[in-house]
């Protein structure tokens, strides 16, 4: 549940996090982690701070008393937080007592003999401690904790664990009906011992009971393991995405989509029937050792059995293994056509390029198509050849228990018994090829976003930044050479200038000479191959990329909106600022002019990329948006291009009036 809080969120996030020896800015917070910094959960502070090796849970005040003297402050640090006030705690040994450091008074330190101006007082105040996780000691493969992916598994551990042995009860008790029925042939019917099979019928019927129950609880454990990893699962795939650096983005947006839609497959995983019968797998065993004590011999046509099926889905596994990776690729290119159909669906209806978009998409849906009935076709061999051996197993059950029983080695139920085990023990083997089929979508699926994961990212874990506030507006560039991804001839080469902080400077040139490349460059949205480019007389290498951009004000020529109020996509991502900044904003950017005139002013819902809006409208609001949070430094890419004259001349003198010394670069 989320409470209303009277300070920043990620300045104590940042606080904590350097206090335990990790490296994480409050502008890295607001931009890739929290909407609303007075606003949040215990759950999000959990997230955040596991995210960088961090445990968090929360503590009673008695164990706090208790507790805090048995470690040292750089191992386990507590916070004490009410909507009003952020303490943290730690001990100090030197001195033994308590180090309390207040976070909205200066960081003013006090030493503390006892907690009692923690008792009473402040109704909502709760204690977190918060130590540097060590679960990574406890896990059999060294790095599985921090693995994208497999940390999930390893943190679900418990659940998975008690869901297989509900697996192993479960399969145990599927004996049952093998035992009841031998039994009631050789022993009750023989005997004509009607008492004796009502008390089996009520034993079978009170085992029943708890095998149902004992699957409903496996159920309930794998679901619960499915939707944490999950939701982790997500977060951290969307989380990368948004910090990707923009050189190492592979492919089209469609194709990035559609490897992002490839988690459905894991997720689905996690909550079918297929993860049950891959945990019922080596339980096939008992039934075929019951047989064995049951039958003898009558295991002979099982094993048979279960050696045709494993060599039948051994012979097509490298096909369907192939196909798996056919049907992603496919699937990436259809879906990029389709986004960029659907991104640039005005321009095809006005230049009539419908036809042309639709004959891409067909050849991608008939190479689908093929590669589907392909594997539609051995997975039918597969299932045809399972239903066969099924019977024949059965039929030579049957045969064998004939022969054992005329000897008199074994009595009649012995066939019965042996015959229900039979079916048992096949039945996850014959589902082996449906397994095989979802582990290699999965498989692909996995390498695609292990690509996606092990792509570098702007704000990488091991990299520690300058922590910068605010800015005094220098900026230079010193011999930047820079070329695009796959580009051959550099887009600018040896570009060297100075801005001093308030100066007003236009970069002007011919098309494609660099001029959108130096806002880029400027953003830290590229890294130039060559040269320095420097703010404040400090490398932007060294600044966090959140710190950098928080600290300036962009517009660039493709304006982004996103379907939401007005007042929304002005204030995007600008966590900090207040309703009187929005409308100082909008007045300069002369969105004023337009959200006055309608009837839900700064509230009017805008469709998908403003498309309800015109040209110059679109670049007014992102020129709001850049002028939001009061950047000391601003760079605008042909700012009022699309606006008449009469706007362009207002924003210019707005411009002057009320931004007199931010450094403007044009």
């Amino acid at each position: 549940m989320k409470q209303t809080y009277s300070y920043s969120f990620a300045d104590v996030v940042a606080v904590v996090t350097a206090a335990l020896g990790q490296s994480v800015t409050p502008a890295e917070i607001r931009a890739l982690e929290v909407s609303n910094e007075s606003e949040w959960s215990e759950t999000e502070l959990v997230d955040i701070l596991g995210a960088r090796g961090l445990s968090v849970s929360s503590v009673p005040l008695e164990y706090l008393s208790t507790e805090i003297q048995k470690v040292l402050g750089k191992e386990v640090l507590y916070l004490a937080l009410s909507s009003n006030s952020a303490f943290m705690l730690s001990w100090d040994d030197a001195i033994k007592k308590t180090k309390c450091l207040n976070l909205l008074d200066q960081f003013s330190l006090t030493y503390l003999d006892d907690f009692s101006q923690f008792e009473g007082g402040e109704t909502d105040r709760a204690f977190f401690q918060i130590k540097r996780d060590t679960a990574e000691n406890l896990a059999f493969v060294p790095g599985v904790e921090k693995h994208w992916f497999w940390s999930t598994i390893w943190k679900n551990r418990s659940s998975y664990t008690h869901a297989a042995i509900a697996s192993l009860v479960t399969n145990l008790f599927a004996l049952g009906t093998s035992l009841f029925s031998m039994i009631v042939y050789n022993r009750v019917i023989p005997s004509n011992a009607m008492s004796s099979l009502l008390v089996l019928v009520s034993g079978m019927v009170l085992v029943l009971l708890v095998d149902y129950l004992t699957r409903s609880i496996r159920n309930k454990f794998l679901s619960v393991a499915g939707v944490d990893s999950d939701l982790t699962l997500a977060d951290r795939l969307f989380s990368r995405v948004l910090d990707l650096k923009f050189e190492s983005r592979k492919g089209s947006v469609g194709a990035l989509a559609n490897t992002l839609k490839e988690f459905e497959h894991i997720r689905e995983f996690f909550a079918s029937a297929t993860l049950v019968s891959m945990i019922d797998v080596p339980f096939a065993f008992v039934f075929l050792f019951a047989m064995y004590l049951i039958g003898g011999l009558m295991v002979l046509p099982v094993l048979a059995g279960i050696l045709i099926l494993v060599a039948a889905t051994v012979y097509v596994q490298p096909r369907l293994k192939a196909l798996a990776k056919h049907s992603f690729e496919d699937g990436q290119s259809k879906h990029s056509v389709l986004v960029e159909s659907l991104t640039g669906l005005e321009t095809l209806k006005l230049v009539g390029a419908g036809g042309f978009m639709r004959r891409r998409l067909r050849a991608v849906l008939e190479r689908q198509a093929d590669v589907s009935e392909q594997m539609k076709t051995d997975t039918h061999f597969i299932t045809n050849i399972s239903q066969t051996v099924q019977q024949l197993v059965q039929m030579f059950v049957v045969t064998v228990g004939a022969v054992l029983v005329t000897t008199g080695e074994f009595g009649y139920g012995a066939i019965i018994a042996c015959t229900i085990l039979s079916g048992k023990a096949l039945a996850p083997f014959a589902q082996l090829t449906q397994i095989l089929v979802r582990l290699n979508q999965i498989g692909v699926s996995y390498g695609a976003l292990s690509d996606l994961m092990g792509q570098p990212v702007e704000h990488p874990e091991e990299k520690s930044f300058l922590p910068r506030r605010k800015f005094k507006g220098d900026v230079e560039l010193r011999d930047v050479t820079f070329s695009y991804p796959d580009q051959q001839s550099p887009v600018i080469q040896n570009v060297s200038f100075k801005v001093e902080a308030g100066e007003r400077v236009a970069i002007l040139g011919h098309i494609g000479s660099g001029k959108t490349t130096i806002g880029r460059l400027l953003a830290g949205l590229y890294e130039p191959q060559d040269g320095k480019i420097l703010v404040d007389n400090i490398d932007i290498k060294q600044i966090a990329p959140a710190d950098l951009r928080e600290n300036l004000g962009i517009s660039m020529q493709d304006v982004w909106l996103m379907s939401s109020t007005l007042e929304s996509n002005i204030s995007l991502g600008a966590v900090e600022v207040s309703t009187e900044d929005v409308l100082r904003a909008a007045k300069i950017a002369g969105v004023s002019d337009f959200a006055d005139k309608h009837p839900d002013g700064f509230k009017m819902l805008m469709k998908e990329r403003g498309e309800s809006l015109s040209g110059g409208q679109r670049q007014a609001v992102s020129l709001a948006r850049s002028l939001a949070r009061r950047p000391q430094i601003i760079i605008l890419d042909e700012p009022t291009s699309s606006m008449d004259s009469r706007s362009e001349q207002l924003f210019v003198k707005r411009f002057k009036e009320e931004l007199p010394d931010a450094t403007l670069i044009l």
